[in-house]
């Protein structure tokens, strides 16, 4: 099967320049095409993409120091700054050598392009591409995922704005190669090579978000399988609004994975059966909890659920994932993205969503420790981002390096 994967993605005129794929026990990225933290290493540094609050000053990727025998330990060591302000940085990701990160404007468009391989506690800013939308043909640049080859990047909408969103892959220097048009909607993706499948999520166009919250009736509610070589739809599912976080299951023997609702206050897994992925809610959250991000501990043992309207993150068992059971609680307020180490550890959460719906809760990135019977906040890792250099930052995602 591997054998016949390499050869296809060889000659696929959509995610050409074949890459092994591999099993491991733990990614610092999303991706699994990425190489960068083993199993047993522990991160030195968090990237954090970071807005300025008041939009005033350029936007900037945020360095934190994550050695605890450093004495700068749990502060940021430096900034790199993209050089405009307003771009609403929201999501970026690395190149599979993990020696670039891409990071994406949701609202300019801009992609900035950094080098974290010469000095990784100093990024280096090597390439601004101004405007998406006029070399790819689409815009809001939300997920980043590393692809043979390049970065797969999840687009929330069309040129315009509006509909639909699609996948477009970039080369390793940010030059445009293919795209995909979605039926509709566009949130996140993630891969199982293996099983050549890539699944697609689902938010709202650009011209919406912009705006603020998105009415009902323009929040999207399917879930796309596609084949990962041709880039085919092969089954569109409707769940409840907004389903976010695509996370599949780390374990090379395991078919499903799970999805978020973030308007349904939901969480659901699939299963792929006879090449079809089917769907299960396996949790129906309170009212208002607004699940926004999930991870799998990478031994399949966790899921790790960030609620932005709840203040908190649950940890739940999924020995039986059908059945998830809560294992413990930590309160965070407006728990947004998280990023786990790979021993399963460390849980690093960061607190703002949008510049047009985040609260008034101070900003904030703070780590989690996990064990089996359950987290707790370590009040030694608590990264202030109300007094930068700039004023206030407002954090996003993070990647481990």
């Amino acid at each position: 099967m591997k054998a016949k994967l390499a050869v296809l993605l060889a000659t696929s005129p959509l995610w050409a320049a074949a890459l092994p794929w591999r099993a491991s026990a733990g990614f610092s990225d999303e991706s699994v095409f990425v190489h960068n933290l083993q199993p047993g290493q522990h991160e030195s540094l968090v990237y954090v993409w970071t807005s300025d609050a008041d939009a005033k000053d350029p936007d900037f990727v945020s360095v934190i120091d994550a050695d605890p025998n450093s004495p700068t330990y749990a502060t940021v060591v430096a900034t790199a700054p993209t050089g405009s302000p307003a771009n609403e940085a929201h999501h970026f990701g690395y190149t599979a050598d993990a020696d670039r990160i891409f990071a994406g404007g949701l609202f300019s468009n801009r992609l900035f392009i950094y080098d974290v391989k010469t000095n990784p506690r100093a990024p280096r800013l090597v390439r601004t591409v101004p405007d998406l939308a006029a070399t790819t043909g689409y815009s809001g640049p939300h997920t980043f995922y590393a692809v043979p080859g390049g970065v797969m990047i999840a687009m929330l909408g069309g040129k315009d704005g509006g509909a639909p969103g699609g996948l477009v892959k970039l080369d390793n220097d940010g030059n445009f190669m293919h795209a995909l048009a979605a039926p509709e909607y566009m949130y996140d993706v993630g891969v199982r090579p293996d099983l050549n499948l890539m699944v697609s999520s689902s938010w709202a166009h650009p011209h919406t978000i912009m705006k603020g919250m998105a009415p009902m009736d323009q929040v999207g509610d399917e879930v796309v399988a596609w084949d990962f070589t041709t880039g085919k739809v092969l089954q569109e599912v409707h769940l409840d609004k907004a389903p976010l976080e695509i996370r599949w299951l780390h374990a090379s023997r395991a078919r499903g994975g799970f999805v978020n609702c973030a308007f349904g206050n939901s969480v659901w897994y699939w299963e792929v059966k006879d090449g079809k992925l089917a769907f299960t809610k396996t949790l129906q959250l309170p009212d208002g909890s607004i699940p926004a991000d999930m991870r799998i501990s990478y031994d399949d043992r966790f899921l790790f659920v960030s609620l932005f309207g709840a203040n908190a993150v649950h940890q739940y068992d999924i020995s039986n994932p059908l059945r998830p059971t809560l294992v413990s609680t930590v309160t965070v307020p407006q728990a947004q993205m998280m990023k786990l180490s790979p021993d399963n550890q460390r849980l690093y959460i960061s607190n703002s969503l949008l510049s047009n719906l985040d609260g008034k809760a101070p900003y904030r990135v703070r780590l989690i420790n996990v064990a089996a019977a359950g987290m707790s906040l370590d009040p030694k890792f608590d990264v202030d981002f109300e007094h930068l250099p700039t004023g206030q930052g407002r954090p996003h995602d993070m990647l481990l390096k």
